[in-house]
């Protein structure tokens, strides 16, 4: 009698485990991005989010995730909702810049719920496997250092000796440590000894340009005087170079 009860408990538990695992709804996809860029420091994004009511790019400076799949929002730089017809076409371009470096992108996706959720005749939610919903992996992003142009404005008071240098640089986001030289006859046989004078540009925009001005005594220069400017470090590179006639 026990072997009986016994073996009919394991019928009905076998029965209802069954049930369980056919009423468990299937999962919707995440949405996917198939390809990462940048024009001119604004992201792009390509991605497939099928069937999705709502789409968002995320775009943060670390890749950690809280529990919810979602960025640690203190680093999050960056995000965008995607319109109808960006989520149809597939591509979203960022109206904003952002500053070079590495940084990381990621999607999240909410299904439409009223062509994706139907139930079944036992009433048990279903969703189309089809719908995209929830986050995408996350997928690195490099923004590149844009090419900084230099160019240097100059102006003299020959009556006075002086000159006035003024170094543009544009764009530029950072500080650059520069020295501006020449050589200037130094006694009786013409000796030509390096002289230089060192100052800072300071660049707080990649979307704006940076300038500095250096006042500098021309007396004892030889009429034409040639001034190189370069940056100062570990690797001093010329910026560029210029001949003035001094007086």
């Amino acid at each position: 009698m026990r072997l009986r009860l016994s073996g009919l408990c394991a019928l009905v538990c076998l029965a209802s485990l069954s049930s369980v695992i056919t009423a468990t709804p299937a999962l919707a996809v995440p949405p996917a991005i198939t390809a990462v860029g940048q024009q001119d420091r604004h992201p792009t994004v390509s991605l497939a989010a099928p069937r999705a009511d709502s789409v968002t790019v995320y775009i943060a400076s670390k890749p950690d995730r809280g529990t919810d799949g979602s960025f640690l929002q203190e680093n999050v730089v960056e995000y965008g909702f995607l319109t109808d017809s960006e989520i149809q076409s597939g591509r979203w371009l960022d109206s904003s810049q952002l500053d070079p470096g590495s940084y990381f992108a990621m999607l999240e996706a909410t299904r439409d719920f009223t062509s994706c959720d139907s139930y079944d005749a036992n009433f048990n939610q279903v969703i189309d496997p089809s719908c995209a919903d929830g986050f995408s992996t996350v997928v690195p992003l490099t923004v590149p250092t844009p090419k900084t142009k230099y160019a240097v404005k100059t102006m003299l008071l020959k009556n006075i000796r002086i000159a006035y240098l003024r170094l543009t640089a544009k764009p530029l986001g950072v500080e650059v440590p520069y020295k501006v030289c020449w050589k200037r006859p130094t006694d009786k046989k013409k000796t030509l000894r390096k002289r230089c004078v060192k100052a800072t540009l300071s660049g707080y925009s990649w979307s704006d340009g940076a300038s500095d001005l250096r006042r500098i005594s021309t007396k004892g220069m030889t009429r034409r005087t040639r001034f190189t400017w370069s940056t100062r470090g570990g690797k001093p590179k010329v910026l560029l170079s210029k001949t003035i006639t001094v007086y």
